[in-house]
């Protein structure tokens, strides 16, 4: 029989060993501020929430860190080494930088992969990304026309669950009333900057203040324009696998008018939480017509359908969701 002071050595052991943190791996090529990078660090943050698991992330060198990059205040890898990881979570083009690794190759049956798929191009086979959905992993899309798209190519090698977008209600500017809200329409045209000023042109003679914010500003500026705008028409690509401008001008009390670019559509419901027009630029001018002609009580209505479609886009239903999968990951694997 073991001394005492052995097996109590020998439990200590084996909880220390038990309740290590496992180390989840990030890549970033992060050029500019984009919607995708905000949501991998929403990923991230709900990793680093917990005390199951560590997230760290390593940036390619051509990575800009400044006060636009959501991991400022992060310490980043030196290395990238995937090899080492306990789980990798990669997200767009992430995947070139472990396929190219021999050191990954020859373990990477046994790193579980998370991948997170942000929009249908993936889809698409003349789309680099297509060929990834070939590479094991259990893949998280961010809307059910993204998983439904992804999985109609018969491409795709593991699990795929759908885990619409959250929103973090915390980072945005408090909800001006509509007594201080000074800007009467509001046009997100950084995707289609022509369309929006075109669109600028011929409806300016309808609105006292109208602004087109055509090419990317910073962030904690176009939050608060969204803050001041009562009336905010989107435009954003034809195809998206999740529009996030919409949802943060409904929850920010807009009345938001959004065309319908097939990611959008669990939550920019017509007439209830926003006017979805169809794609051209004759239903658009039709649609901003509709929504000058909105009485008072209409208005309010759809603003108050829109918060409470932002609820079910909570952050926190997002981390629930995503920590349920990382739970399972066991038997996903």
């Amino acid at each position: 029989m073991l001394p005492s002071f052995l097996l109590v050595t020998m439990s200590f052991n084996f909880l220390r060993k038990s309740l290590k943190k496992k180390i989840v791996l990030f890549h970033r090529d992060y050029l500019r501020f984009q919607g995708g990078h905000l949501k991998v660090f929403h990923y991230f943050s709900h990793l680093q929430a917990t005390d199951i698991y560590q997230a760290k992330i390593y940036f390619t060198t051509s990575s800009v860190r400044n006060n636009s990059n959501p991991w400022q205040k992060i310490k980043s890898l030196d290395a990238w080494r995937p090899e080492t990881a306990d789980i990798l979570f990669l997200a767009g083009l992430d995947w070139g930088a472990v396929l190219n690794r021999s050191a990954y190759l020859a373990k990477k049956d046994k790193i579980p992969v998370i991948n997170l798929i942000q929009g249908l191009s993936h889809a698409d086979p003349k789309d680099l990304k297509f060929n990834f959905l070939r590479e094991k992993a259990i893949r998280i899309c961010v809307s059910q026309q993204v998983a439904d798209a992804i999985q109609a190519t018969g491409q795709v090698n593991g699990p795929v669950f759908t885990i619409p977008n959250g929103i973090d209600l915390s980072s945005l500017p408090q909800v001006l009333d509509d007594a201080k809200k000074n800007i009467d329409l509001l046009i997100v045209a950084i995707k289609k900057p022509q369309l929006g000023l075109d669109l600028e042109q011929q409806l300016k003679n309808k609105y006292v203040t109208i602004k087109t914010i055509s090419n990317l500003i910073p962030r904690a500026e176009f939050l608060s324009l969204l803050n001041r705008a009562k009336q905010v028409l989107c435009l954003p690509h034809i195809a998206e696998g999740f529009y996030l401008p919409a949802l943060e001008a409904m929850a920010l009390g807009a009345i938001v008018i959004c065309p319908d670019c097939i990611g959008n559509r669990s939550f920019c419901l017509d007439q209830h939480t926003c006017l979805l027009p169809n794609y051209e630029t004759t239903d658009i001018l039709q649609t901003v017509n509709r929504a000058n002609a909105l009485t008072e009580q209409q208005r309010q209505m759809i603003i108050k359908n829109a918060k409470q479609q932002i609820q079910i886009h909570s952050l926190e239903q997002e981390a629930q969701q995503f920590l349920a999968i990382m739970r399972d990951l066991p038997s996903l694997w």
